[in-house]
């Protein structure tokens, strides 16, 4: 395999095989820092989700330790007391009667005045009974308050008994529309009288999303980092506020929700980022980091397309080079070969400039002189080589004239009549029929009447010789007969069957030949003899010689027809041979139907 492969590389041009050394090494510092650039792109990619993915661990922990923080102050009427008056005793008769005594008002006004002093970011306390009435602290009017009876965390905060419920971000109704939007989020819970055994009150404590800010703030790799936090599809905060308070887009849910951490690239209205989320075990939120891919990689870019235009520019410097190189190594080889091509057709008035003293100079010196040595030779054997063409063309005058050995037949044949010879002055005239059929060169065009005529003298001839080894018949239509075909089509064929097909048979052989128009407008014979037949593979070989493909037989005959279809009416007509071994042979000329 390698030799072969050495053979057909030493066979291509002197061009060819620099450029087949050269172009790979080109491509090479292509593909290098492409290659370099990719793996770099990959080791930063990973680099920046592993650090964007410990930032989002840590931011998450800490919204889940505020969370817990919030959750936590929920607890302060369960243990607030003033002057040893249990909070729980006031909300409990508040339960009952409904009315907020003045005692209680002042116990509610210094717990939530406690409770704000906790968190800076703490919007709204409220507490109420379970008739939804109660009563609140905020930080700034708002239009109503909030109005639990209508939302699901009310009666959520009930039935989870004492249990701490996540009240997903909220727009406040300022009373100014001036202001910029404040989004809120908090904690509820269900207040427990366990010497009642039962929740006797709810308290809600909602603080701004300006904690998620900041946190972002220290989250961001770059002006475009994009924060979100999201409550399954319910978006919590993004750093792109006006998307606060609403459902994710369709985008966002790309990412894998049910794994604790994703990383993926995704596409936000047709632009490329890298996703980092990670799930909190706490409150069932993810935090997701959306880094442009554009601000990540665009100096990097910039950087491989500098590189890349350096690396093209000394590609294009190098093949500039190169061809110069090969240039002058190969025209002048081309120009010795455009001479040697001259002096094979005979032209040798020619000379090589020699303009080096390398081995193109020496070769091409070399040339010059043996052109020089052809002259003096040419010079030498010139009047012998007219002298014997002169004696050719002698004796090929002096060979039998076709004409003169028809005439010859057809005194023959006259003289066999004169003495009743009727056989041999049939043989004699038949035989020269055939011959001027054959040597008649203004009419290579015959009818189908015509080429059978001349079928049957031959077929005629060769029964004096063999009538009691085969029969040869004929089976044309004579709707057949005006339609125009080469001539010398059939006999070679019929005697091909004579001679081979009917070698070793000594009685009962039959030659049919066979003539009909097929539905897709073809003229087709058939010639088809009972003797020895052939195996399949001698049919293929035999089929291959026909078409040229081998020299495997020395018979012209079929070979010769099969040509002459093949120039005259094109490569889809001709012979096809068919043979079982034993059985016999058939040879299936196709035709196209010319009436003219």
């Amino acid at each position: 395999m390698i030799k072969k492969l050495l053979n057909i590389y030493n066979n291509k041009s002197i061009f060819f095989r620099i450029s087949f050394i050269i172009i790979p090494l080109f491509i090479a510092m292509l593909i290098i820092p492409i290659m370099n650039f990719m793996f770099f792109t990959k080791e930063k990619k990973n680099d920046i989700y592993s650090a964007v993915n410990q930032t989002n661990h840590q931011a998450m922990s800490k919204i889940d330790d505020y969370l817990i923080d919030i959750a936590n102050i929920t607890k302060i009427p369960l243990t607030y007391k003033q002057n040893d008056k249990s909070y729980l005793r006031y909300l409990s008769d508040f339960n009952k009667t409904g009315d907020i005594t003045r005692d209680f008002q002042v116990m509610n006004e210094q717990m939530f005045e406690e409770i704000f002093a906790y968190k800076s970011n703490i919007e709204a306390c409220y507490v109420y009974n379970l008739n939804g009435i109660g009563d609140y602290k905020v930080r700034t009017p708002v239009y109503n308050i909030l109005s639990p009876l209508d939302l699901p965390m009310f009666q959520d905060s009930i039935d989870m008994f004492g249990k701490p419920i996540i009240l997903d971000t909220y727009q406040l109704p300022y009373v100014s529309h001036e202001k910029d939007p404040v989004y809120v989020f908090g904690i509820s819970r269900g207040i427990v009288s366990f010497v009642e055994s039962k929740v006797i009150g709810i308290i809600v404590v909602v603080t701004r999303t300006e904690y998620f800010q900041e946190l972002s703030e220290d989250m961001k790799k770059s002006d475009n980092h994009r924060i979100i936090i999201l409550d399954n599809d319910y978006v919590i905060y993004d750093t792109q506020e006006e998307n606060i308070a609403s459902t994710a887009s369709k985008d966002l849910m790309e990412i894998s929700w049910d794994s604790p951490q994703d990383e993926k690239t995704i596409s936000i209205e047709g632009q490329e980022y890298m996703s980092s989320s990670v799930l909190s075990d706490y409150s069932g939120w993810r935090i997701i980091s959306l880094i442009p891919e554009e601000e990540i990689f665009h100096d990097l870019e910039k950087m491989q397309l500098v590189t890349l235009l350096i690396i093209i520019l000394l590609i294009v410097i190098s093949l500039l080079l190169g061809f110069i190189f090969s240039f002058q190594i190969v025209h002048p080889l081309k120009k010795l070969g455009s001479l040697m091509k001259l002096a094979e057709n005979g032209d040798f008035d020619i000379k090589v400039k020699v303009n080096s003293k390398d081995e193109i100079g020496t070769l091409a010196q070399a040339f010059n002189s043996m052109i020089s040595k052809i002259n003096s030779l040419i010079h030498e054997v010139y009047i012998e080589q007219i002298r014997q063409s002169e004696l050719e063309l002698q004796m090929l005058q002096s060979q039998i004239n076709p004409h003169f050995i028809y005439n010859t037949l057809e005194s023959i044949s006259m003289m066999a009549t004169i003495h009743n010879d009727d056989s041999t002055s049939e043989m004699a005239y038949n035989l020269g029929s055939i011959l001027r059929y054959g040597i008649n060169k203004t009419k290579e065009v015959v009818t189908v009447r015509e080429e059978l005529d001349n079928l049957e003298k031959y077929i005629s001839l060769q029964e004096i010789r063999f009538h009691s080894v085969y029969t040869i018949t004929i089976s044309v239509s004579p709707d057949l007969y005006d339609i125009y075909i080469t001539k010398l089509i059939l006999q070679p064929i019929v005697e091909n069957a004579i001679f081979h097909g009917m070698k070793d048979i000594r009685s009962g052989g039959k030659i049919i030949v066979t003539g009909y128009k097929t539905d897709n407008n073809l003229l087709v014979f058939e010639v088809e003899d009972n003797g020895k037949g052939m195996t399949d593979s001698l049919t293929k070989d035999l089929n291959d010689y026909i078409n040229d493909k081998n020299n495997l037989f020395s018979s012209i005959g079929l070979r010769n027809v099969n040509k002459r279809i093949k120039i005259k009416y094109g490569d889809e007509y001709g012979l096809e041979i068919q043979s079982i071994a034993d059985i016999g042979t058939k040879v299936i000329v196709r035709l196209p139907i010319e009436n003219t």
